[in-house]
């Protein structure tokens, strides 16, 4: 189940007894624990009635918790985050030889448990699915996935994110946002969120302009790396060595740079491959996992190049990226395969 799936839920007032979070994207996590708390308890009811944990309580402790009949008849919400009892290999045997070996009443209680408790355990690394514990949370509650957002998937969002904050952006600031974020190996939705409301307290109309959004996010490095990644990928050099000095004074990682690069000449290699084999530009949009404008985009940059250059110019990164990382060169590497790329 995904965390759609679970706010919608949560939304039509259908609260499970058990939940697992789990996942790399810590603030959707967040989001969904605190939908599951608003719902079950009242900001007066918190207080009596909400347990938070940091750590994992041992067997015993959980369940006592689970079975204490709450004051005044209300609600058992017990929160458990970075729980360690779903991991697999050492790290969980570690968590099991800590606890006890009670595991066995807590699979049975999550089949009965009483009408008053509920449960969330939080962990933002990944579940090991074989485990009991694991099948027994999702047989009787909902196992939630957390997996980072992909740069196709991130519009929608962006687009509730802006509604809830009583803003639209215009068109062409969102296609400025979609294109730098696709840069992005991980999307940060944490990262995200607070660009949007830094923006919207910024923004004086409802509608946010291109200038506002590039005002604003202009200190971000992906946002302005992205323009030396654009210059370049348009053979534009002179202004994308102006651009890359100016980064580099500015203190960006010469890497990290770099790192961008490789993953955006990558993209323009594969969708040349694939134009190449006749393909559209939304099915190789959609291969790459980008949205279908950023695909076009990728496409026709890549026709600028041949496949033997793009396939080449990757193997000349992952050398000068050795040579970075061993002291061998320094930041005019760079310099170099940005010429030799854009003539």
């Amino acid at each position: 189940m995904d965390y759609k799936q679970i706010l919608l839920e949560i939304k039509k007032g259908h609260i499970r007894q058990v939940y697992l979070l789990t996942g790399e994207e810590p603030f959707l996590i967040k989001q969904v624990e605190n939908e599951v708390v608003n719902a079950l308890l009242t900001l007066e009811e918190r207080d009596f009635s909400l347990v938070v944990m940091e750590h994992d309580p041992a067997f015993g402790e959980i369940a006592g918790m689970i079975e204490t009949v709450p004051f005044m008849g209300g609600k058992n919400v017990i929160v458990i985050r970075g729980t360690q009892l779903f991991k697999s290999g050492r790290k969980r045997e570690a968590a099991e030889g800590a606890l006890d070996n009670g595991s066995e009443r807590i699979i049975n209680l999550l089949g009965n448990m009483p009408e008053y408790s509920y449960v969330i355990f939080v962990t933002t690394e990944k579940a090991d699915k074989r485990r009991k514990l694991y099948k027994a949370v999702e047989k009787y509650g909902a196992v939630v996935d957390f997996s980072p957002l992909k740069p196709r998937e991130i519009r929608p969002w962006l687009v509730a994110e802006l509604d809830e904050l009583g803003k639209k952006m215009a068109p062409d600031a969102m296609e400025y946002v979609l294109e730098a974020v696709s840069l992005m190996s991980q999307v940060s939705l944490g990262f995200l969120h607070g660009e949007m409301e830094k923006i919207a307290l910024y923004s004086k109309g409802r509608v946010i302009s291109r200038n506002e959004v590039t005002s604003i996010m202009a200190a971000v490095p992906e946002i302005s790396v992205f323009k030396v990644i654009d210059a370049v990928s348009r053979k534009q050099l002179a202004l994308a060595l102006e651009l890359l000095e100016e980064q580099l004074v500015a203190g960006e990682s010469a890497l990290k740079i770099l790192a961008l690069l490789a993953r955006q000449v990558r993209m323009m290699w594969e969708a040349w491959e694939l134009s190449m084999q006749g393909r559209s530009s939304s099915y190789i949009a959609e291969e790459l996992g980008l949205p279908s404008f950023i695909g076009g985009k990728i496409v026709e940059l890549s026709r600028g190049f041949t496949g033997a250059k793009l396939a080449a110019t990757l193997v000349t990164i992952a050398e000068a990226d050795r040579k970075l990382k061993s002291g061998q060169a320094d930041n005019f590497i760079l310099e170099q395969i940005i010429i030799d790329i854009c003539r």
